[in-house]
């Protein structure tokens, strides 16, 4: 339990966190490096205040958090006081080098806090490569080499380092829309949406797993976090799904999986989006309505699995009386959505995104009194402000922490090394080149949070596929999208071992399990590449034919996948013929696409007459005897 002093700490840092997001919100950002600057050394000691060095305990603990939050204030503190002349002077004076190199230390411990040691470390390692560039034998690699003095100069006081784009996001847009989600969860919108899931789902068979699937694509509107996502949705679904019947592992998988297509779903997605916001100079609106249709499909996906799991085990649903009503729910909450329309509205309009949210924190704060229940006073006020911030704090790390990476890529030129490679090894072919960034974004993502795995790689990646004539929005949305897969992909897999914790079972199984569940989440930002009209780019036919075949070629995979469908059980033949033409409804060719129609077409005829004659068969039997 925190001290009473840490308690008010992180209340105060909270509060002024808050205050100046809200400042900044109405009246317009600040110019960057003091926006950044400030966000920073306000959020930085709610890290050292309340996650655990690991290290010390008791006083010595005590005394080292404290003094890493002086240092923080005068670190972040003077680059806020100096930025001009810092910018304008390449020649470090000793001060200007020790709050230098101390500000680093900070980031790289605040990831540790947060993140773990194996960011760390492979950041660390990156400092290193930095230094000794002239002494590695290997010439591919190998560059002019730089002195910690330029590396702190480049890194802390550059535009491309901590203080990049990634930083810059989170100060100004994303701390909002995380705030927001802290009003919206303290104004009792989660139970909302979790009631409504289950008003849904509940009675359905198999319904506390369809209640996962479809409470988190809601919280997801308004968390846009995985792990967040599972442990609030999951803490009730998975105790849930382990009564109703199913083995600890695969409710954990089914949470997971669920969880991490919080990053996919609008308004409100992942901490990434933003960042592509302004990699990609698209629209927040336009890469909201470039996401509905793959978010759709990723639930669908995961949902009928669930079905055909569920009918094949015979698992029943929630008794419907034991379920609540949708209207009723929809009647004493559903105002409760109005500030993600005014969100959605004010985006719409072109309004600057940060006075957008601030005004939905606003219509949240005024629609919130219309019920005793979900009245925001002063206490909940407090409440959604720490919660909000305190959620913003890691992520603020990581982005830092991803920008240091971000910027020795660029200084010692390894990006363009990394993205020569990835064209070298594709010998010319699209699809070699996109299944090396898939596994290079899944092999990173283990290692690296969801954002920081993406900063690195839309540096990289998206020149080499822009050769191909490839699009940026579906070549950062490729990206984007395996980015997420890899919080259920072991061996590191933090959506997974979060699930996992709950539902007492194996990490590593519950992380094959999600894997196996969740592959065509592996095949659809294929689909983006090849046919960009799931994105919503292209002729409003062109996008409803590709979202109709994928709809049922996503269908027919749940099926071969369980070896489950609506007329029953699937032979091995069935199973894999289904499995095929599915794969064949998902391919951009029209052509293919009937091909594959005409088969499972086949299949489920022979199935059903198959499935008909049994019964008659039986009824038979039954009349004889």
């Amino acid at each position: 339990m925190e001290k009473p002093w840490k308690r008010k700490g992180i209340l105060i840092f909270s509060l002024l966190t808050a205050m100046f997001a809200f400042y900044t919100g109405a009246f317009g950002a600040l110019v960057p490096p003091v926006q950044n600057g400030v966000h920073i050394l306000l959020i930085f000691p709610i890290l050292f205040l309340s996650k655990g060095s690991k290290i010390f305990s008791g006083k010595t603990e005590d005394f080292v958090n404290v003094l890493m939050v002086l240092m923080n204030l005068a670190c972040f503190g003077w680059y806020v006081l100096n930025w001009e002349r810092l910018y304008i002077d390449p020649n470090l004076k000793p001060t200007d080098f020790v709050m230098g190199t101390i500000g680093m230390l900070l980031v790289l411990e605040a990831t540790r806090r947060t993140a773990g040691l194996s960011i760390t470390i492979l950041i660390l390692l990156f400092v290193i490569y930095a230094i000794i560039g002239r002494s590695i034998p290997f010439k591919f690699i190998a560059h002019q080499g730089y002195t910690l003095q330029q590396i702190v100069y480049l890194v802390f006081y550059g535009t491309e380092g901590v203080f990049g784009t990634p930083i810059s996001v989170c100060a100004t847009f994303i701390v909002l829309i995380v705030i927001f989600g802290g009003f919206l969860t303290a104004s009792g919108a989660a139970d909302f949406f979790m009631n409504l899931a289950k008003s849904l789902a509940g009675s359905a068979k198999g319904g506390p797993a369809k209640i996962a699937v479809v409470a988190s694509g809601f919280m997801g509107m308004i968390t846009g976090a995985t792990v967040a996502n599972v442990a609030t949705t999951g803490s009730v679904t998975i105790p849930m799904m382990k009564k109703m019947g199913l083995k600890g592992y695969y409710a954990g998988a089914v949470e997971a999986l669920a969880s991490s297509g919080s990053q996919l779903a609008p308004p409100i997605m992942g901490a990434a989006v933003f960042i592509m916001v302004d990699f990609t100079m698209v629209p927040y609106l336009k890469i909201c309505m470039a996401a509905i249709i793959p978010a759709l499909l990723y639930f669908f996906s995961v949902f009928m699995i669930v079905h055909f799991h569920a009918v094949k085990e015979g698992m029943e649903g929630i008794p419907k009386e034991d379920c609540p009503n949708f209207w009723e729910e929809m009647r004493s909450g559903g105002f409760l959505l109005i500030p993600i329309i005014v969100l959605v509205y004010l985006l719409s309009r072109w309004m600057d995104p940060m006075f957008a949210v601030f005004l939905s924190i606003v219509s949240l704060l005024i629609v919130s009194w219309f019920t005793k229940r979900t009245r925001i006073d002063f206490s909940r006020f407090m409440e959604g402000v720490v919660k909000g911030v305190n959620a913003m704090a890691p992520l603020t790390a990581i982005c830092a922490a991803a920008g240091i990476l971000v910027g020795i890529l660029s200084m010692t030129g390894l990006g363009m090394r990394i993205a020569f490679l990835i064209e070298m090894f594709s010998y010319g072919h699209l699809l070699l080149t996109l299944i090396l960034t898939a596994s290079a974004c899944i092999v990173l993502g283990m290692g690296l949070p969801t954002v920081a795995a993406y900063v690195v790689l839309a540096t990289i990646v998206p020149p080499v596929l822009k050769k191909f004539g490839v699009d940026i929005l579906p070549a950062h949305m490729f990206i984007f999208y395996f980015a997420i897969i890899s919080a259920f992909t072991p061996p590191v897999c933090t959506g997974a071992y979060c699930a996992a914790g709950i539902a007492d079972s194996d990490p590593l199984k519950t992380g094959f399990t999600a894997v196996r569940l969740g592959l065509v989440a592996f095949i659809l930002p294929f689909v983006f590449i090849y046919d960009p009209a799931i994105l919503m780019m292209g002729s409003f036919y062109k996008t409803s034919i590709v979202f109709l075949f994928t709809t049922i070629g996503i269908l027919f995979w749940a099926g071969a996948l369980e070896g489950h469908f609506f007329w029953g059980k699937l032979n091995g033949v069935q199973r894999t013929l289904i499995g095929v033409s599915a794969l064949m409804l998902m391919f951009p060719k029209n052509y293919i696409r009937l091909l594959g129609l005409l088969i499972t077409g086949i299949v489920c005829l022979m199935m059903f007459y198959s499935n008909k004659n049994k019964k008659e068969a039986i009824a038979t039997i039954h009349t004889s005897e």
